[in-house]
């Protein structure tokens, strides 16, 4: 059995049941407990704080939950390369995966957080949203668009306003 704890970035640690998540909770407590009879945990609590089994969702309510149809799904809502001049074709509303749907494509939209692909030399390739609710597809947007359609080298995510 694992759970499932934010990290103090928001982003999605597990560790064993028992175990504490990436050592940031508070006295050794346990990152989920063993929450609500679900095998994984997706813990809700804010950033830096201790994590209990109160703040967690059941793996199984987190899928009852979500709409996508595929594990994640991005979509390119900028694209600094193209201009806007309409003289080079824009990358403005491509997604991926190829799988995905419309629903999926407005879920990324309205819950998914912000990307930036950038390029070799630093400048940005694109800038999109990304919905991954198992938060096991960050390098996703990167290797489906960004490294072919845009020869993108990195991938950054938008943090307290600022890229990391």
């Amino acid at each position: 059995m694992t759970n499932e704890a934010l990290t103090a970035a928001g982003s999605v640690a597990t560790a064993p049941a028992g175990d504490t998540a990436a050592g940031d909770t508070a006295a050794g407590e346990t990152a989920a407990g063993n929450a609500a009879g679900g095998d994984t945990a997706t813990a809700v609590a804010a950033p830096g704080a201790a994590i209990t089994a109160e703040d967690t969702v059941p793996a199984d309510l987190v899928a009852e939950f979500t709409s996508l149809t595929t594990p994640y799904c991005w979509v390119i809502t900028e694209d600094p390369v193209a201009g806007y001049d309409g003289a080079e074709p824009s990358a403005v509303g491509k997604f991926g995966p190829d799988e995905a749907v419309p629903s999926d494509v407005r879920e990324a939209l309205g819950a998914g957080k912000f990307f930036r692909l950038t390029a070799a030399d630093g400048s940005t390739a694109a800038i999109g949203r990304i919905y991954d609710p198992g938060g096991d597809n960050d390098l996703a947007p990167l290797g489906d668009f960004g490294a072919v359609g845009r020869e993108a080298a990195g991938i950054q995510y938008r943090s307290d306003g600022e890229w990391s």
